[in-house]
């Protein structure tokens, strides 16, 4: 039986090399390519369309959901995990729907990170043990769950936007990282700002700043 390959795509080096120096310790798996975004992890993919990509869900100029859809376009036999410190059910729910197997928390043991590659890679699901057994409920029938209060109203870009707004970005900086123009982003920034309810700019932030890092 071949051996697994994997690709590790995330934005801290320490990161990388945990997982790959863990990973090249076994007999039955191989890294093939190592990537601190999603833009150039994607020749690798492409090159060599490997059995596994582990993605950091926390990178920013290259949205999560970006990565999945351009990976399976890629590569289609690929399963996709996301290694993630992200607990809420929300960005969990996005992340399966986008097409990823496997949703690993980077607290969790080494062990379920190699039990997430051996089932992903036979077709299975896999999600964290401590995940919520309601969520995990809820993820594996499809359900994106009671999510009032948090972002469900948003689409992918507004998603997407949102989550650097609560880094503080600018406009003009978002749009530079997403190829989107200032304009465009304000607009979005407009939309999102009706849908949850927002009468300033800054109250927005307070929002999604308390949503993604409480």
């Amino acid at each position: 039986m071949e051996n697994t390959s994997v690709v590790i795509i995330d934005n801290h080096p320490v990161v990388r090399h945990g997982i790959s120096t863990m990973l090249e310790q076994r007999s039955d798996m191989d890294v093939v390519g190592e990537s601190e975004a999603g833009a150039s992890a994607l020749p690798v993919i492409g090159y060599c369309k490997p059995d596994v990509a582990i993605v950091d869900s926390s990178m920013t100029a290259f949205s999560g959901v970006d990565i999945i859809q351009n990976i399976k376009k890629l590569s289609k036999e690929t399963a996709i995990i996301i290694y993630s410190m992200h607990q809420k059910h929300e960005p969990i729910y996005r992340a399966f729907k986008a097409g990823v197997k496997g949703y690993v928390l980077k607290i969790d043991p080494t062990n379920d990170l190699i039990e997430a590659i051996n089932e992903v890679k036979h077709g299975r699901i896999f999600i964290s043990p401590k995940i919520p057994s309601t969520v995990r409920k809820q993820l594996l029938a499809g359900n994106d769950g009671d999510t009032e209060g948090g972002l469900s109203s948003l689409s992918n870009r507004e998603y997407e936007i949102a989550k650097l707004l609560s880094q503080c970005m600018r406009p003009d900086e978002i749009g530079e990282a997403l190829c989107i123009s200032p304009r465009t982003v304000r607009v979005h920034r407009s939309n999102m700002m009706h849908k949850l309810n927002c009468e300033r700019a800054n109250e927005l932030l307070v929002l999604l700043r308390d949503y993604f890092y409480h």
